[in-house]
């Protein structure tokens, strides 16, 4: 069986790791002939060579893309794939229309964010090209019901990580990359790109709440537009000397070693792949209550929960961890637990490998 996974994607996000993860797995662990199409020497395709994934560059500038669309043609009819795998928006109409004019038996669009289905253009674009959709979340899914996609074509597939390739740093290695002092003080600590819906500012605030009476550090890794905007903030809220922003690391995870406690703060988040990785960690973790989130962390069992934008809330949970760390590490115990047992790549190649199966139904590879 001949796999294609398509992304157009110019950074090294959550949904690339998993369709390098995904790809990777059915390549060499499921025998598939899996290949990757994406943009030319992006991350993702750069993680694909190095891991022998076959790859192809394609360029899509446009929603609708011409020369995008007749790329995809000819490659559609040189490598005659079994199934088309579409993972971002920008490539699902000519990406998808190609697959089905080419006859590609199967073809599966991947929604990896709850973004609104608003307007007409989107529903109508949401009805073409692809045989069925995988979503992340049940969240997800609601948001594609009530913008017109039919539930009986909607397929949830959770989010995985490979335990394997999840190293850590020593612990004074990643306080010292992350140029936190071994003074004794707890580090809290995010992930994420710094956009307006990852809720950074609403992290700061709580901080500064909390570091009045509770000292400790704060370290947010990750770059992005708001990174100037939420430096500024800091130091309005006179927390920059126990602020720490490190910018964008692809050694993100392994830095989580430097960490006690995880924050994800979002007010819109379909299902965070840092939450499998920072409860893979070990860390307990406080998360608000955003799109596909609760799905992924128990509220009080594996983890804490907070309403949106809330950062007297989300102080209060810190401080619980922070002062209770039998508590704190129970939780991240659970959590742990958790994702090791639903949340591999393991798991995430069967659930897909079954999908193909089930939707494939009487059609010729």
């Amino acid at each position: 069986m001949r796999v294609l996974h398509i992304d157009s994607g110019k950074f090294w996000r959550g949904s690339q790791k998993e369709i390098w993860l995904l790809s990777r797995e059915q390549r060499h662990g499921r025998g598939m002939d899996c290949w990757v199409v994406g943009r030319p020497h992006a991350p993702l395709l750069r993680r694909c060579q190095d891991s022998a994934i076959p790859t192809v560059g394609v360029t899509v500038r446009l929603e609708v893309d011409p020369i995008a669309f007749a790329h995809y043609l000819r490659l559609f009819a040189r490598l005659r794939p079994s199934v088309v795998n579409l993972h971002c928006s920008r490539a699902h109409l000519p990406a998808g229309l190609a697959a089905k004019l080419s006859g590609v038996p199967l073809v599966l669009l991947w929604r990896w964010l709850d973004n609104p289905i608003r307007n007409v253009w989107q529903r109508w674009k949401y009805r073409q090209g692809y045989d069925a959709v995988v979503t992340v979340s049940q969240r997800v899914a609601q948001v594609l019901q009530e913008g017109g996609v039919p539930a009986d074509r909607i397929h949830l597939v959770p989010i995985a990580i490979d335990p394997k390739e999840h190293a850590l740093y020593e612990r004074a290695d990643a306080k010292a990359k992350l140029g936190i002092p071994e003074d004794g003080l707890p580090v809290i600590g995010t992930v994420g790109f710094l956009v307006p819906r990852k809720g950074m500012d609403t992290l700061l605030h709580a901080f500064h709440k909390i570091s009045r009476h509770l000292p400790a550090f704060l370290v947010i890794i990750g770059d992005g537009p708001e990174r100037a905007k939420l430096e500024r903030l800091a130091a309005q809220l006179g927390i920059s000397p126990m602020t720490k922003f490190v910018g964008y690391r692809m050694d993100a995870t392994a830095l989580m070693a430097g960490l006690d406690v995880f924050v994800v703060p979002s007010f819109r988040d379909a299902a965070p792949i840092v939450l499998l990785e920072a409860g893979l960690a070990g860390l307990p973790i406080v998360a608000a209550k955003a799109g596909g989130i609760p799905e992924y962390l128990r509220d009080g069992e594996t983890g804490l929960l907070f309403p949106l934008g809330d950062a007297e809330a989300l102080a209060e949970k810190l401080a619980t961890l922070l002062k209770d760390r039998e508590f704190a590490h129970q939780l991240a115990r659970q959590h742990q637990t958790f994702v090791l047992s639903h949340c591999t790549v393991d798991h995430l190649a069967s659930k897909v490998d079954a999908l193909y199966r089930q939707l494939g139904n009487g059609k010729r590879w």
